[in-house]
C-alpha cells in the first residue's frame, strides 16, 4: 500500500441540482502527483463516450440527468414496434419520431427535452424503446406521433423519499438482463449537466471511520445525513475495494423539498454559534 494516503470526495453534482451522487475512497500522494490533480477540483463532467448501460460511470451520468432534469409534470413514453424491424430500420424510425415531436413541441411553444434507452432482444423480447421527455403537449398528440406499431406515455411518478429512483433502476437495469451491446441511451443537448467536483481537503480519516462503524450499526443514513445537511440519503455502499485492499463509502442523495429554508436557519444557527 502507498503511504501518505488521505480521503478524496468526488461527487457528480451542480449548483441548485436536486440529486447528487457522492464517492469517498482512499487515495495516495504519491497517485495523485502522477497525475498532477490539485486538491480541490471542479470540472463539467464529460458524458461517457460510448452510452452503453453495461458501464458504471455511463449508469451514474444517466441517473444523475434524469433526476436533476425531469419532473412530474414530464411524461415516460414506451414505443414499440407492430413488425420486428432491423436494427437499421428501428433507428430511422425512432430519428423521425424525435423530429415529429420537435415540431409537435415547437408549435406549442414548450422546450422539447428527453433521455432515451433503446433495449435490443434478449429473452426473446422485442427491440423498443423506453423515452423520458418535457410535458406540455397532450399525451395523445405524443402518442399519434408514433406509426410504426404501440406508444404509451404515461406522466412520471415521483417518490417524496428517492425521486425517480425506480424508475431510473427500471431504465439501468442490471447487464445480466441485457446483451453486451444492445441496451444504449442517449439524450437531447438542452439537459442540465453534471459537474465533477474532487475535493481532498473535507473528508478526515476519522470521519470515514466513523460511516464504516455506523455501516455495522445500520447507522449510515443518519451519519451522512449529519454531513450532508439538507440531504436524504437514498441509497449508499460501504465496503473495502477487493483489488485495492482500501475503503471506500458511496452514496446517493436527495436533496430534501424545504433545503433552501432548512440551510438558512441551519446558517443562522452556526452564525449565532448555535
Amino acid at each position: 500500500m502507498n503511504k501518505h494516503t488521505f480521503i478524496r470526495e468526488k461527487s457528480l453534482e451542480r449548483y441548485n441540482c436536486k440529486y447528487k451522487e457522492v464517492e469517498w475512497y482512499e487515495y495516495s500522494e504519491e497517485e495523485q502527483q502522477a497525475v498532477r490533480q490539485l486538491r480541490q477540483t471542479r470540472t463539467r463532467a464529460s458524458p461517457p463516450k460510448i452510452k452503453k448501460l453495461n458501464d458504471e460511470r455511463s449508469r451514474k451520468y444517466f441517473r444523475w440527468l434524469l433526476q436533476n432534469n425531469f419532473s412530474g409534470n414530464d411524461y415516460h413514453v414506451t414505443l414499440t414496434f407492430q413488425r420486428e424491424p432491423t436494427k437499421e430500420q428501428a433507428k430511422k424510425e425512432f430519428v423521425n419520431y424525435i423530429k415529429r415531436l420537435r415540431r409537435l413541441y415547437d408549435k406549442a411553444g414548450v422546450e422539447f427535452k428527453y433521455i432515451y434507452v433503446c433495449e435490443g432482444k434478449k429473452s426473446r423480447a422485442r427491440l423498443h424503446y423506453h423515452i423520458v421527455m418535457s410535458g406540455g403537449v397532450p399525451r395523445d398528440d405524443i402518442e399519434k406521433k408514433w406509426t410504426c406499431g404501440f406508444a404509451n406515455a404515461d406522466r412520471l411518478q415521483i417518490d417524496k423519499q428517492d425521486g425517480l429512483s425506480a424508475l431510473s433502476r427500471y431504465l439501468t437495469k442490471s447487464k445480466a438482463y441485457a446483451d453486451k451491446n444492445e441496451r444504449a441511451w442517449n439524450c437531447s443537448a438542452n439537459l442540465k449537466r453534471p459537474d465533477e467536483v474532487t475535493d481532498d481537503n473535507s473528508v478526515s480519516r476519522k470521519r470515514m471511520r466513523k460511516v464504516q462503524d455506523a455501516k455495522r450499526n445500520d447507522e449510515v443514513k443518519r451519519v451522512i445525513e449529519r454531513i450532508y445537511i439538507g440531504w436524504r440519503v437514498i441509497d449508499y455502499d460501504v465496503g473495502i475495494n477487493p483489488v485495492t485492499g482500501r475503503d471506500y463509502a458511496r452514496f446517493k442523495l436527495l436533496r430534501k423539498p424545504n433545503y433552501k429554508r432548512f440551510m438558512s436557519l441551519y446558517k443562522a444557527i452556526k452564525k449565532k454559534g448555535g
